[in-house]
Protein backbone atom coordinates (compact mmCIF):
# COMPACT_ATOMS: atom_id res chain seq x y z
CA UNK A 1 0.00 0.00 0.00
CA UNK A 2 2.93 2.46 0.67
CA UNK A 3 4.07 2.04 -3.09
CA UNK A 4 0.26 2.43 -4.42
CA UNK A 5 0.08 5.50 -2.20
CA UNK A 6 3.65 7.07 -2.94
CA UNK A 7 2.87 6.48 -6.32
CA UNK A 8 -0.74 8.00 -6.66
CA UNK A 9 0.79 11.25 -4.48
CA UNK A 10 2.98 11.75 -7.42
CA UNK A 11 0.97 11.35 -10.17
CA UNK A 12 -1.55 13.54 -8.20
CA UNK A 13 1.84 16.29 -7.66
CA UNK A 14 2.77 16.43 -11.43
CA UNK A 15 -0.88 16.43 -12.73
CA UNK A 16 -0.92 20.14 -10.22
CA UNK A 17 2.02 21.17 -11.32
CA UNK A 18 3.78 21.24 -8.53
CA UNK A 19 7.33 19.06 -10.08
CA UNK A 20 9.27 19.93 -6.87
CA UNK A 21 7.01 17.87 -4.86
CA UNK A 22 6.43 15.38 -7.38
CA UNK A 23 10.89 15.20 -7.24
CA UNK A 24 10.75 14.41 -2.96
CA UNK A 25 7.64 12.06 -3.83
CA UNK A 26 10.30 10.11 -6.24
CA UNK A 27 12.87 10.04 -3.76
CA UNK A 28 10.84 8.30 -1.69
CA UNK A 29 10.14 5.76 -4.00
CA UNK A 30 13.65 5.34 -4.70
CA UNK A 31 14.61 4.57 -1.86
CA UNK A 32 12.41 1.63 -1.55
CA UNK A 33 12.00 0.43 -4.96
CA UNK A 34 15.20 1.52 -7.24
CA UNK A 35 14.14 0.31 -10.20
CA UNK A 36 14.00 1.90 -13.52
CA UNK A 37 10.96 2.96 -13.40
CA UNK A 38 10.91 4.90 -10.29
CA UNK A 39 14.38 6.63 -12.20
CA UNK A 40 11.81 7.77 -15.25
CA UNK A 41 9.34 9.48 -12.63
CA UNK A 42 12.29 10.91 -11.06
CA UNK A 43 13.70 12.04 -14.57
CA UNK A 44 10.49 13.48 -15.66
CA UNK A 45 10.31 15.31 -12.18
CA UNK A 46 13.45 16.72 -13.01
CA UNK A 47 12.30 18.05 -16.36
CA UNK A 48 9.06 19.58 -15.51
CA UNK A 49 11.47 21.55 -13.00
CA UNK A 50 14.11 22.81 -15.32
CA UNK A 51 17.05 20.79 -14.79
CA UNK A 52 18.01 19.23 -17.57
CA UNK A 53 21.37 17.86 -16.27
CA UNK A 54 19.82 16.27 -13.56
CA UNK A 55 16.90 14.97 -15.89
CA UNK A 56 19.64 13.45 -18.37
CA UNK A 57 21.53 12.00 -15.37
CA UNK A 58 18.80 10.01 -14.16
CA UNK A 59 17.34 9.00 -17.24
CA UNK A 60 20.58 7.84 -18.14
CA UNK A 61 21.16 5.65 -15.19
CA UNK A 62 17.29 4.36 -15.66
CA UNK A 63 18.26 3.37 -19.60
CA UNK A 64 21.36 1.96 -18.86
CA UNK A 65 19.37 -0.90 -16.41
CA UNK A 66 16.39 -1.36 -18.75
CA UNK A 67 19.84 -1.98 -21.45
CA UNK A 68 20.65 -5.00 -19.48
CA UNK A 69 17.14 -6.58 -19.42
CA UNK A 70 14.62 -4.92 -20.65
CA UNK A 71 11.87 -7.40 -19.87
CA UNK A 72 13.08 -7.48 -16.07
CA UNK A 73 12.66 -3.68 -16.26
CA UNK A 74 9.15 -4.31 -15.85
CA UNK A 75 6.13 -2.70 -17.66
CA UNK A 76 6.15 0.78 -16.34
CA UNK A 77 8.99 1.12 -18.98
CA UNK A 78 8.65 -0.49 -21.84
CA UNK A 79 7.25 2.42 -23.77
CA UNK A 80 9.40 4.76 -22.57
CA UNK A 81 11.31 5.65 -26.13
CA UNK A 82 7.79 6.42 -27.20
CA UNK A 83 7.04 8.51 -24.31
CA UNK A 84 10.52 10.61 -25.40
CA UNK A 85 9.78 11.07 -28.74
CA UNK A 86 6.06 12.47 -28.38
CA UNK A 87 4.99 12.89 -24.42
CA UNK A 88 4.69 16.21 -23.30
CA UNK A 89 6.67 15.47 -20.21
CA UNK A 90 9.90 15.50 -21.66
CA UNK A 91 8.94 19.07 -24.16
CA UNK A 92 11.88 20.48 -22.21
CA UNK A 93 14.46 18.10 -22.78
CA UNK A 94 14.28 17.79 -26.86
CA UNK A 95 15.88 20.83 -27.71
CA UNK A 96 19.16 19.93 -26.06
CA UNK A 97 22.03 17.90 -28.17
CA UNK A 98 21.99 14.87 -25.58
CA UNK A 99 18.48 14.10 -26.49
CA UNK A 100 19.34 12.02 -29.62
CA UNK A 101 21.67 9.69 -28.21
CA UNK A 102 19.56 9.23 -25.38
CA UNK A 103 16.31 8.51 -27.44
CA UNK A 104 18.45 6.12 -29.99
CA UNK A 105 19.65 4.19 -26.65
CA UNK A 106 16.05 4.29 -25.38
CA UNK A 107 14.87 2.63 -28.75
CA UNK A 108 17.81 -0.01 -28.49
CA UNK A 109 16.42 -0.97 -24.92
CA UNK A 110 12.66 -1.04 -26.12
CA UNK A 111 11.34 -4.75 -25.31
CA UNK A 112 9.90 -6.53 -27.67
CA UNK A 113 6.54 -9.10 -27.50
CA UNK A 114 8.32 -12.54 -28.13
CA UNK A 115 5.98 -15.67 -29.26
CA UNK A 116 4.17 -17.67 -26.26
CA UNK A 117 4.17 -21.40 -26.55
CA UNK A 118 1.39 -23.42 -25.05
CA UNK A 119 -0.29 -26.68 -25.27
CA UNK A 120 -2.43 -27.43 -29.01
CA UNK A 121 -3.36 -30.73 -27.07
CA UNK A 122 -7.43 -31.59 -27.21
CA UNK A 123 -9.18 -30.88 -23.62
CA UNK A 124 -9.73 -33.98 -22.21
CA UNK A 125 -12.47 -32.12 -19.43
CA UNK A 126 -12.92 -28.45 -20.71
CA UNK A 127 -14.38 -25.94 -18.67
CA UNK A 128 -17.59 -24.59 -20.51
CA UNK A 129 -19.19 -20.93 -19.57
CA UNK A 130 -23.20 -21.21 -19.04
CA UNK A 131 -24.87 -18.49 -21.98
CA UNK A 132 -25.85 -16.08 -19.51
CA UNK A 133 -29.95 -15.65 -19.77
CA UNK A 134 -30.67 -12.45 -21.03
CA UNK A 135 -34.23 -12.48 -19.58
CA UNK A 136 -32.65 -12.22 -16.51
CA UNK A 137 -33.41 -9.28 -14.04
CA UNK A 138 -29.71 -8.33 -14.16
CA UNK A 139 -29.11 -8.32 -17.87
CA UNK A 140 -32.45 -7.08 -18.71
CA UNK A 141 -32.49 -4.13 -16.61
CA UNK A 142 -29.02 -2.89 -17.79
CA UNK A 143 -30.32 -3.54 -21.35
CA UNK A 144 -33.38 -2.01 -21.29
CA UNK A 145 -31.96 1.71 -18.90
CA UNK A 146 -28.91 2.25 -21.05
CA UNK A 147 -31.03 1.05 -24.64
CA UNK A 148 -28.30 -1.42 -25.45
CA UNK A 149 -30.35 -3.21 -28.17
CA UNK A 150 -30.24 0.32 -30.01
CA UNK A 151 -26.50 0.33 -29.86
CA UNK A 152 -26.58 -2.64 -31.74
CA UNK A 153 -29.50 -2.20 -34.30
CA UNK A 154 -28.66 -2.36 -37.52
CA UNK A 155 -25.16 -4.72 -37.73
CA UNK A 156 -24.66 -6.85 -40.32
CA UNK A 157 -23.63 -9.96 -37.80
CA UNK A 158 -22.26 -10.22 -33.96
CA UNK A 159 -18.88 -9.30 -35.30
CA UNK A 160 -20.38 -6.03 -35.98
CA UNK A 161 -22.43 -6.42 -32.45
CA UNK A 162 -19.18 -6.78 -30.65
CA UNK A 163 -17.38 -3.72 -32.83
CA UNK A 164 -20.41 -1.72 -32.00
CA UNK A 165 -20.79 -2.58 -28.52
CA UNK A 166 -17.25 -2.17 -27.82
CA UNK A 167 -16.86 1.71 -29.55
CA UNK A 168 -19.97 2.67 -27.24
CA UNK A 169 -18.53 1.23 -23.96
CA UNK A 170 -14.66 3.06 -24.70
CA UNK A 171 -16.96 6.60 -25.17
CA UNK A 172 -18.80 6.33 -22.08
CA UNK A 173 -15.77 7.45 -20.05
CA UNK A 174 -12.28 7.70 -19.77
CA UNK A 175 -9.40 5.84 -18.29
CA UNK A 176 -7.29 6.51 -14.74
CA UNK A 177 -5.63 3.29 -13.28
CA UNK A 178 -5.79 3.92 -9.57
CA UNK A 179 -9.35 4.39 -8.03
CA UNK A 180 -10.26 0.99 -7.07
CA UNK A 181 -13.79 2.24 -4.99
CA UNK A 182 -16.15 1.75 -8.02
CA UNK A 183 -19.20 -1.12 -7.84
CA UNK A 184 -18.31 -4.19 -9.70
CA UNK A 185 -21.38 -4.56 -11.88
CA UNK A 186 -21.94 -2.95 -15.14
CA UNK A 187 -25.34 -1.07 -14.16
CA UNK A 188 -23.56 0.60 -11.64
CA UNK A 189 -20.61 1.45 -13.35
CA UNK A 190 -21.94 2.79 -15.89
CA UNK A 191 -24.14 5.05 -13.41
CA UNK A 192 -20.48 6.35 -12.02
CA UNK A 193 -19.49 7.03 -15.97
CA UNK A 194 -22.53 9.29 -16.28
CA UNK A 195 -21.62 11.19 -12.97
CA UNK A 196 -18.36 11.70 -14.65
CA UNK A 197 -16.59 8.64 -13.05
CA UNK A 198 -13.54 7.40 -14.38
CA UNK A 199 -12.75 3.59 -15.24
CA UNK A 200 -9.67 1.75 -14.54
CA UNK A 201 -8.84 -1.06 -17.52
CA UNK A 202 -10.92 -3.87 -14.74
CA UNK A 203 -14.31 -1.50 -15.39
CA UNK A 204 -14.00 -1.76 -19.21
CA UNK A 205 -13.94 -5.47 -18.96
CA UNK A 206 -16.77 -5.90 -16.67
CA UNK A 207 -19.22 -3.20 -18.09
CA UNK A 208 -18.27 -4.53 -21.68
CA UNK A 209 -18.84 -7.88 -20.67
CA UNK A 210 -22.10 -7.20 -19.46
CA UNK A 211 -23.05 -5.16 -21.99
CA UNK A 212 -22.83 -7.83 -24.70
CA UNK A 213 -23.96 -10.48 -22.41
CA UNK A 214 -27.52 -8.64 -22.08
CA UNK A 215 -27.80 -8.29 -25.88
CA UNK A 216 -27.21 -12.12 -26.35
CA UNK A 217 -23.25 -12.05 -26.68
CA UNK A 218 -21.74 -14.62 -24.39
CA UNK A 219 -18.56 -12.71 -23.25
CA UNK A 220 -16.36 -12.84 -20.25
CA UNK A 221 -13.87 -10.21 -18.34
CA UNK A 222 -10.28 -11.91 -19.12
CA UNK A 223 -7.11 -10.45 -17.36
CA UNK A 224 -3.80 -10.52 -18.24
CA UNK A 225 -0.82 -11.06 -16.13
CA UNK A 226 3.14 -9.83 -16.88
CA UNK A 227 5.40 -13.24 -16.34
CA UNK A 228 7.05 -11.53 -13.43
CA UNK A 229 3.60 -10.82 -11.90
CA UNK A 230 4.52 -12.02 -8.34
CA UNK A 231 7.50 -9.77 -8.22
CA UNK A 232 6.44 -6.57 -10.18
CA UNK A 233 5.67 -3.63 -7.70
CA UNK A 234 2.88 -1.51 -10.45
CA UNK A 235 1.40 -2.45 -13.44
CA UNK A 236 1.49 -6.37 -13.95
CA UNK A 237 -1.98 -6.87 -15.23
CA UNK A 238 -4.62 -5.77 -17.69
CA UNK A 239 -7.85 -6.22 -17.90
CA UNK A 240 -9.87 -6.99 -20.90
CA UNK A 241 -12.85 -9.18 -22.72
CA UNK A 242 -13.43 -12.48 -25.04
CA UNK A 243 -17.12 -12.53 -26.71
CA UNK A 244 -18.21 -15.28 -28.54
CA UNK A 245 -18.73 -15.36 -31.72
CA UNK A 246 -21.70 -18.37 -32.59
CA UNK A 247 -21.49 -18.13 -36.72
CA UNK A 248 -17.24 -18.21 -36.34
CA UNK A 249 -17.30 -20.73 -33.15
CA UNK A 250 -14.52 -18.75 -31.64
CA UNK A 251 -13.51 -16.23 -28.98
CA UNK A 252 -12.37 -12.96 -29.84
CA UNK A 253 -10.10 -10.40 -28.39
CA UNK A 254 -11.99 -6.79 -27.14
CA UNK A 255 -10.36 -4.28 -25.27
CA UNK A 256 -12.93 -1.52 -24.72
CA UNK A 257 -10.42 0.77 -23.20
CA UNK A 258 -8.28 1.12 -26.17
CA UNK A 259 -11.32 0.22 -28.44
CA UNK A 260 -9.92 -2.47 -29.88
CA UNK A 261 -11.22 -5.59 -31.15
CA UNK A 262 -9.21 -8.66 -32.00
CA UNK A 263 -8.90 -9.20 -36.06
CA UNK A 264 -6.08 -10.41 -37.92
CA UNK A 265 -5.22 -9.16 -40.98
CA UNK A 266 -7.16 -11.67 -43.07
CA UNK A 267 -10.29 -10.64 -40.96
CA UNK A 268 -10.30 -13.57 -38.62
CA UNK A 269 -11.27 -13.31 -35.24
CA UNK A 270 -8.33 -13.48 -32.61
CA UNK A 271 -8.57 -14.40 -29.20
CA UNK A 272 -6.55 -13.18 -26.34
CA UNK A 273 -3.63 -15.70 -26.50
CA UNK A 274 -3.77 -15.44 -30.25
CA UNK A 275 -4.09 -11.28 -30.29
CA UNK A 276 -0.98 -11.32 -28.02
CA UNK A 277 1.07 -13.61 -30.13
CA UNK A 278 0.35 -11.30 -33.48
CA UNK A 279 2.10 -9.03 -31.53
CA UNK A 280 4.96 -10.77 -31.75
CA UNK A 281 5.27 -10.19 -35.61
CA UNK A 282 7.71 -7.63 -37.17
CA UNK A 283 4.56 -5.86 -38.72
CA UNK A 284 1.45 -6.91 -35.90
CA UNK A 285 -1.85 -6.09 -37.69
CA UNK A 286 -2.78 -3.88 -34.82
CA UNK A 287 -1.13 -1.10 -32.72
CA UNK A 288 -1.19 -2.17 -29.30
CA UNK A 289 0.41 -0.12 -26.38
CA UNK A 290 3.33 -2.48 -25.11
CA UNK A 291 3.01 -1.63 -21.38
CA UNK A 292 -0.64 -4.11 -21.89
CA UNK A 293 0.77 -6.38 -24.03
CA UNK A 294 4.00 -7.05 -21.60
CA UNK A 295 0.79 -7.73 -19.17
CA UNK A 296 -0.06 -10.77 -21.27
CA UNK A 297 1.75 -13.84 -20.15
CA UNK A 298 -0.60 -15.34 -18.31
CA UNK A 299 -4.48 -15.10 -19.21
CA UNK A 300 -7.29 -15.90 -16.02
CA UNK A 301 -11.07 -15.86 -16.70
CA UNK A 302 -13.80 -16.29 -13.79
CA UNK A 303 -17.86 -17.68 -15.25
CA UNK A 304 -20.48 -19.46 -14.25
CA UNK A 305 -20.12 -23.20 -15.29
CA UNK A 306 -22.47 -25.16 -17.42
CA UNK A 307 -23.51 -27.03 -14.40
CA UNK A 308 -24.50 -23.47 -12.61
CA UNK A 309 -21.27 -22.97 -10.00
CA UNK A 310 -18.88 -20.46 -10.36
CA UNK A 311 -15.41 -21.44 -11.57
CA UNK A 312 -11.97 -19.91 -12.46
CA UNK A 313 -9.08 -20.82 -15.02
CA UNK A 314 -5.56 -19.06 -16.02
CA UNK A 315 -3.67 -20.59 -18.75
CA UNK A 316 -0.25 -19.98 -18.80
CA UNK A 317 2.63 -20.82 -21.41
CA UNK A 318 4.17 -24.09 -21.22
CA UNK A 319 6.86 -24.42 -18.82
CA UNK A 320 5.38 -21.70 -16.66
CA UNK A 321 4.62 -22.09 -13.01
CA UNK A 322 0.58 -20.88 -11.56
CA UNK A 323 1.54 -17.62 -10.07
CA UNK A 324 0.20 -17.33 -6.15
CA UNK A 325 1.21 -13.44 -5.58
CA UNK A 326 0.02 -10.22 -7.54
CA UNK A 327 2.24 -7.65 -7.25
CA UNK A 328 3.60 -9.00 -3.86
CA UNK A 329 0.65 -9.74 -2.37
CA UNK A 330 -1.09 -12.97 -1.98
CA UNK A 331 -3.83 -13.93 -4.68
CA UNK A 332 -6.39 -16.52 -4.82
CA UNK A 333 -5.77 -19.39 -6.40
CA UNK A 334 -8.15 -20.16 -9.98
CA UNK A 335 -10.07 -23.43 -9.53
CA UNK A 336 -7.56 -24.65 -12.67
CA UNK A 337 -4.42 -23.28 -13.99
CA UNK A 338 -3.65 -25.31 -17.19
CA UNK A 339 -1.28 -24.73 -20.17
CA UNK A 340 -3.49 -26.26 -22.51
CA UNK A 341 -5.11 -23.76 -25.48
CA UNK A 342 -8.56 -25.99 -25.25
CA UNK A 343 -9.07 -25.88 -21.96
CA UNK A 344 -9.85 -22.43 -21.78
CA UNK A 345 -11.35 -21.98 -25.45
CA UNK A 346 -14.48 -24.48 -25.16
CA UNK A 347 -17.88 -22.84 -26.42
CA UNK A 348 -20.09 -21.91 -24.29
CA UNK A 349 -22.79 -24.33 -23.01
CA UNK A 350 -25.72 -24.64 -26.32
CA UNK A 351 -23.01 -23.06 -28.78
CA UNK A 352 -22.75 -25.45 -31.12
Amino acid sequence: MVLRDLSMSYQKSMEEHQPAKAREIAEQLFAKEPDPWVQVWLAMAWASEGNRDKAFSVLSAAIASITHSPIDAGPMVVDLAESLESGDEWTSLRSDPRFPALLAQAKAATWHPELLAFDAAPATDPLRMKRPATDSETLRTLREIYKLDAVVAGAADDLDRIRRMCRWVHARTSHQGWDGDLPSDALGLLQVAEKGGQWRCVEYGTVLAGCLNAVGIPARHMGGQARDVETIAVGAGHVFSEAWIADRQRWMFVDAQEDIIGLDSDGTPMNSVEFRNSLSRPNPPIPYPLALAFCMNYFVTGFEAADGTRTSIMLGPIGSKMPTKFQRMPNRAPERFTHRLADMYAPPQNSE
